[in-house]
Protein backbone atom coordinates (compact mmCIF):
# COMPACT_ATOMS: atom_id res chain seq x y z
CA UNK A 1 0.00 0.00 0.00
CA UNK A 2 2.44 2.48 0.74
CA UNK A 3 4.31 2.08 -2.57
CA UNK A 4 0.80 2.46 -4.63
CA UNK A 5 1.00 5.73 -2.03
CA UNK A 6 4.39 6.66 -3.06
CA UNK A 7 3.98 6.21 -6.67
CA UNK A 8 0.73 8.20 -6.84
CA UNK A 9 2.40 11.13 -5.24
CA UNK A 10 5.56 10.91 -7.14
CA UNK A 11 3.03 10.95 -10.25
CA UNK A 12 1.27 13.79 -9.00
CA UNK A 13 4.79 15.84 -8.33
CA UNK A 14 5.47 15.09 -12.22
CA UNK A 15 2.16 16.38 -13.55
CA UNK A 16 2.85 19.24 -11.31
CA UNK A 17 6.84 20.09 -12.28
CA UNK A 18 5.20 19.61 -16.20
CA UNK A 19 2.68 22.46 -15.71
CA UNK A 20 4.96 24.32 -14.08
CA UNK A 21 7.40 23.99 -16.57
CA UNK A 22 4.25 25.07 -19.44
CA UNK A 23 3.04 28.30 -17.55
CA UNK A 24 6.63 29.42 -17.16
CA UNK A 25 8.97 28.74 -19.99
CA UNK A 26 8.66 28.96 -23.61
CA UNK A 27 9.56 25.43 -23.99
CA UNK A 28 7.39 23.56 -26.86
CA UNK A 29 6.33 26.75 -28.44
CA UNK A 30 7.06 26.89 -32.06
CA UNK A 31 9.27 30.35 -33.13
CA UNK A 32 6.18 32.31 -34.81
CA UNK A 33 4.62 31.78 -31.06
CA UNK A 34 7.67 33.44 -29.69
CA UNK A 35 7.94 35.86 -32.08
CA UNK A 36 4.38 36.80 -31.04
CA UNK A 37 4.86 35.95 -26.92
CA UNK A 38 7.37 39.13 -27.64
CA UNK A 39 4.52 41.37 -27.80
CA UNK A 40 3.09 40.44 -25.00
CA UNK A 41 5.96 41.16 -22.70
CA UNK A 42 3.71 41.32 -19.33
CA UNK A 43 2.23 37.88 -19.76
CA UNK A 44 3.81 34.43 -18.69
CA UNK A 45 3.67 32.06 -20.99
CA UNK A 46 1.08 29.99 -20.13
CA UNK A 47 -1.10 32.91 -20.26
CA UNK A 48 0.04 33.31 -23.99
CA UNK A 49 -0.83 30.01 -24.75
CA UNK A 50 -3.98 30.18 -23.37
CA UNK A 51 -4.65 33.62 -25.13
CA UNK A 52 -3.15 31.85 -28.51
CA UNK A 53 -6.26 29.54 -28.93
CA UNK A 54 -8.45 32.62 -29.50
CA UNK A 55 -6.04 34.05 -31.39
CA UNK A 56 -6.73 34.50 -35.85
CA UNK A 57 -3.72 35.49 -37.52
CA UNK A 58 -3.74 36.57 -41.35
CA UNK A 59 -1.94 38.33 -44.33
CA UNK A 60 -4.32 41.15 -46.10
CA UNK A 61 -3.72 40.99 -49.80
CA UNK A 62 -5.33 44.11 -50.61
CA UNK A 63 -4.86 47.24 -48.60
CA UNK A 64 -7.72 46.49 -45.97
CA UNK A 65 -9.53 48.67 -43.55
CA UNK A 66 -9.56 46.91 -39.74
CA UNK A 67 -11.67 49.49 -37.75
CA UNK A 68 -13.55 52.76 -39.12
CA UNK A 69 -13.90 55.81 -36.59
CA UNK A 70 -16.75 55.87 -34.62
CA UNK A 71 -17.69 52.26 -34.66
CA UNK A 72 -17.91 49.28 -32.46
CA UNK A 73 -14.10 47.40 -31.96
CA UNK A 74 -14.82 43.88 -32.55
CA UNK A 75 -11.31 42.67 -32.44
CA UNK A 76 -7.76 43.37 -30.50
CA UNK A 77 -5.52 43.58 -33.28
CA UNK A 78 -1.69 43.09 -33.02
CA UNK A 79 -0.35 44.20 -36.51
CA UNK A 80 2.86 42.92 -37.71
CA UNK A 81 2.91 45.45 -40.73
CA UNK A 82 5.95 47.76 -40.46
CA UNK A 83 3.72 50.50 -41.82
CA UNK A 84 -0.27 51.55 -40.56
CA UNK A 85 -1.94 54.22 -41.42
CA UNK A 86 -4.49 55.86 -39.23
CA UNK A 87 -7.39 58.06 -40.19
CA UNK A 88 -9.20 60.68 -37.54
CA UNK A 89 -10.88 63.17 -38.50
CA UNK A 90 -10.53 63.17 -41.85
CA UNK A 91 -6.44 63.50 -41.75
CA UNK A 92 -4.62 60.74 -42.23
CA UNK A 93 -1.01 59.65 -39.99
CA UNK A 94 1.41 57.10 -41.09
CA UNK A 95 2.39 54.69 -38.05
CA UNK A 96 4.73 51.92 -37.66
CA UNK A 97 4.25 49.17 -36.36
CA UNK A 98 4.03 46.58 -34.84
CA UNK A 99 1.77 47.88 -32.90
CA UNK A 100 -1.99 47.24 -31.25
CA UNK A 101 -5.19 48.82 -32.18
CA UNK A 102 -8.42 48.19 -30.33
CA UNK A 103 -6.24 48.71 -27.13
CA UNK A 104 -8.50 51.29 -25.94
CA UNK A 105 -12.00 49.79 -26.46
CA UNK A 106 -11.02 46.75 -25.00
CA UNK A 107 -10.15 48.77 -21.46
CA UNK A 108 -13.16 51.54 -22.02
CA UNK A 109 -15.56 49.40 -23.88
CA UNK A 110 -15.66 52.89 -26.37
CA UNK A 111 -15.93 52.81 -30.02
CA UNK A 112 -12.72 53.31 -32.35
CA UNK A 113 -11.87 56.68 -32.10
CA UNK A 114 -9.95 56.06 -35.45
CA UNK A 115 -10.19 54.37 -38.51
CA UNK A 116 -7.01 52.02 -39.10
CA UNK A 117 -6.02 50.51 -42.37
CA UNK A 118 -3.08 47.75 -43.40
CA UNK A 119 -1.32 48.13 -46.56
CA UNK A 120 -0.99 44.88 -48.78
CA UNK A 121 0.76 42.52 -47.35
CA UNK A 122 0.70 43.63 -43.70
CA UNK A 123 -0.18 41.25 -40.72
CA UNK A 124 -2.45 41.05 -38.34
CA UNK A 125 -3.52 38.76 -35.60
CA UNK A 126 -6.77 39.26 -34.18
CA UNK A 127 -7.98 38.58 -30.59
CA UNK A 128 -12.08 38.61 -30.61
CA UNK A 129 -12.55 41.03 -27.74
CA UNK A 130 -15.87 39.08 -25.88
CA UNK A 131 -13.56 36.22 -25.98
CA UNK A 132 -11.15 37.98 -24.53
CA UNK A 133 -12.83 40.17 -21.58
CA UNK A 134 -14.39 36.37 -20.55
CA UNK A 135 -11.02 35.06 -20.09
CA UNK A 136 -10.15 37.84 -18.08
CA UNK A 137 -12.93 38.01 -16.03
CA UNK A 138 -12.18 34.47 -15.02
CA UNK A 139 -9.14 34.99 -14.51
CA UNK A 140 -7.43 38.51 -12.20
CA UNK A 141 -3.86 37.28 -12.99
CA UNK A 142 -4.53 37.60 -16.71
CA UNK A 143 -6.55 40.72 -16.17
CA UNK A 144 -3.44 42.78 -14.47
CA UNK A 145 -1.07 41.32 -16.94
CA UNK A 146 -3.28 42.69 -20.08
CA UNK A 147 -3.79 46.11 -17.92
CA UNK A 148 -0.27 46.33 -17.60
CA UNK A 149 0.57 45.44 -21.30
CA UNK A 150 -1.63 48.26 -22.60
CA UNK A 151 -0.48 51.07 -19.81
CA UNK A 152 2.70 50.57 -21.35
CA UNK A 153 1.76 50.33 -25.13
CA UNK A 154 -0.19 53.62 -24.04
CA UNK A 155 2.28 55.14 -22.48
CA UNK A 156 4.66 54.49 -25.78
CA UNK A 157 2.15 55.77 -28.52
CA UNK A 158 1.52 59.00 -26.40
CA UNK A 159 5.46 59.51 -25.98
CA UNK A 160 5.77 58.80 -29.31
CA UNK A 161 2.91 60.96 -30.46
CA UNK A 162 2.61 64.33 -32.07
CA UNK A 163 -0.07 66.95 -30.65
CA UNK A 164 -2.91 66.47 -32.74
CA UNK A 165 -5.03 69.95 -33.78
CA UNK A 166 -7.97 68.78 -31.46
CA UNK A 167 -6.00 68.72 -28.81
CA UNK A 168 -4.69 72.13 -29.30
CA UNK A 169 -8.04 73.43 -29.98
CA UNK A 170 -8.95 72.11 -26.78
CA UNK A 171 -6.52 73.44 -24.58
CA UNK A 172 -7.18 77.05 -26.27
CA UNK A 173 -10.93 77.36 -26.15
CA UNK A 174 -10.79 76.24 -22.02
Amino acid sequence: LSVLANILLTSVNVVLIVLILAERTTWGMSAADRETYSHFPTLTPGQFRRLRKIMQRSTTEETTELLREGQPVEDLMLILSPRINIEKEGKTYPISGPTFVGEIALLTGNKSSASVSLPKGGTVIKLPLRRLRARMSRSPALSNAIVALFGQELARKVADSAPMERALRRKTSS
